[in-house]
């Protein structure tokens, strides 16, 4: 059944050209348009050369850039702050003027980029609290622990304000929770929000009324609306994330109708318009080529931690969303024994009509599940791979992955390989070994992590025509994977969710909702990976 057009209100927008990192949204037109595709009526904005440059330089220039562009009704200003505003006497005046005439409700901070502790802060806010204005915290550039008890020290040190963490990942997710359980006015946005579930476990903890919209970097696209729109909560509770909780902490009305036009994109996509209003995609195959089963740990926050009912439930989301398949690793063999892969396939054999299995490779017991590849494989159930080398701690150079490349080139298997920007799992260090062992397909899960590990898969898989890039957890870095799918082709790209870790809503959705036509994007949600399949061999 289709729910009712949902009304969204951005906590956590920026225009302006960065110095820092590819840029998102250089005007507020463009930022506006944005809004338009993703059918968001309103959004807070800040300004980066208020981050760049200098705060009171960058907040006039965004009440310029409104004023100018007369889209005062789209996006309402956010003034960016350090402690240094402080000592500036015309911007500690600027920034009372504006709070106290209610045209500013909200203060941006960016501790990491401009270069502050967050308990710095203090001084100032005592000057403006009396306006009660919202503070908004973007934390992607900071997870340490002692920037989140700051932030909790301020927030108990103002009660009468209210704080909201913007951009925070899974990383020490646990401190995030438990700030909110020790601070009732602190907030979460939605716009990192891909552990699974995760808005769920919210909820059911602190109450819908702690948990705001926010879409973050534009390379998220759809992907908090989708996660969000895909939630197993109320009518109720989903409208309040969506728009009106930010209403209410902005005290500002609520329009009652909608701004934003429809996007002559949209007519490109029909799968993400049918996908961002919460129903099912019934009428498309799609095949998740990177998945894990429970149990997880590692500060990832799950709730469900039996790996038969966790599997249950992962089929049943499948089913609720129209994935057909998930290629998956089982995490005990992973993070424990090799041999427990032999789990596995006992643990799954029920499921097989659903799942498929990657063979989890540890390097350091190399020689104790290399001669077992065979038995394995034989079954039918694994098809492929798996490994972890930054986990492991083990360099892709490394000769004890030796069996895996040539095992997968003799009988033409997918290698899933967790890759990122690190001493262990950088791109490049596949380049001669891709080369070397042709018959195998290298799976470059996450795509190579940050921006230089991006490039880098990029360079490999046009260099390579055995190298794949999936789509997982590539919403690390903000250059927009449309720009990888352009590169590389759409021949090259496979869809993955990282589930039960990841959110599948959260990244179907962002994945779905990219600026690219369907027909563009169809290949990698299952023509990609089953070409990829259809390649291998039986041993003997």
């Amino acid at each position: 059944m289709a729910m009712k057009k949902m009304s969204f209100f951005n906590i956590n927008g920026s225009i302006g050209k960065s110095a820092y990192e590819e840029v998102q949204f250089p005007t507020a037109e463009s930022f506006v348009e944005h809004l338009d595709y993703l059918g968001i009526e309103r959004s807070l904005v800040w300004h980066v050369a208020a981050r760049d440059i200098n705060p009171s330089y960058g907040n006039r220039k965004l009440l310029e850039e409104i004023e100018h562009t007369k889209l005062g009704d789209r996006i309402l200003p956010a003034f960016v702050i350090t402690p240094s505003c402080f000592f500036e006497y015309t911007t500690s005046r600027f920034l009372r003027e504006h709070l106290g005439s209610g045209r500013v409700r909200a203060l941006q901070i960016i501790p990491d980029v401009s270069r502050f502790e967050v308990r710095q802060l203090e001084r100032l806010l005592s000057c403006v609290a009396e306006y009660k204005p919202v503070l908004l915290w973007d934390c992607n550039h900071r997870h340490d622990e002692i920037a989140i008890r700051d932030f909790e020290y301020l927030a108990c040190k103002f009660p009468e304000m209210s704080f909201v963490i913007c951009q925070r990942m899974w990383g020490q997710f646990n401190s995030v929770m438990d700030l909110l359980w020790r601070c009732p006015n602190t907030y979460i946005d939605t716009s990192w929000l891909h552990m699974n579930e995760i808005i769920e476990v919210l909820v059911e903890q602190f109450g819908s009324n702690r948990v705001l919209f926010g879409i973050g970097y534009k390379s998220h696209n759809g992907a908090a609306i989708s996660c969000l729109m895909h939630a197993r909560i109320t009518p109720q509770q989903r409208e309040q994330i969506a728009h009106s909780n930010a209403e209410s902490l902005l005290k500002i009305p609520s329009t009652g109708k909608n701004y934003a036009p429809k996007s002559n994109l949209l007519k490109y996509k029909p799968l993400w318009e049918k996908f961002r209003s919460g129903n099912t995609l019934d009428n498309v195959e799609i095949i998740d080529a990177h998945g894990h089963t429970p149990p997880i740990t590692r500060g990832w926050i799950f709730r469900q931690s039996d790996i038969k009912k966790g599997i249950e439930e992962t089929i049943v989301k499948m089913d609720d969303l129209g994935i057909n398949r998930i290629i998956l690793t089982y995490e005990p063999a992973l993070f424990g024994p090799p041999l427990s892969n032999q789990e596995a396939e006992k643990i799954l054999k029920p499921y097989r009509n659903r799942l498929s299995g990657y063979l989890a490779f540890n390097p350091l017991y190399s020689e104790e599940i290399s001669p077992y590849f065979d038995r394995f494989f034989k079954t039918g159930f694994f098809v492929g791979f798996k490994i972890l080398p930054d986990y492991h701690g083990v360099p892709l150079t490394d000769p004890s992955y030796i069996p895996v490349w040539e095992y997968a080139d003799r009988y033409k298997r997918p290698i899933l390989i967790h890759t990122w920007n690190g001493p262990y799992d950088s791109p490049s260090m596949l380049s001669n070994i891709s080369k070397k062992y042709r018959g195998a397909s290298f799976i470059l899960g996450h795509s190579g992590g940050g921006t230089r590990g991006r490039l880098e898969a990029e360079e490999l898989a046009l260099s390579s025509d055995n190298v794949y890039l999936e789509f997982c957890g590539s919403f690390t870095t903000p250059r927009p994977f449309e720009t990888s799918l352009q590169i590389v082709g759409k021949e090259k790209i496979l869809y993955g969710s990282d589930t039960i870790g990841h959110d599948m809503a959260w990244e179907l959705g962002r994945y779905l909702s990219m600026q690219v036509a369907d027909q563009d994007l169809l290949p990698g949600l299952a023509t990609n990976i089953k070409k990829i399949l259809s390649k291998i061999l039986m041993p003997a």
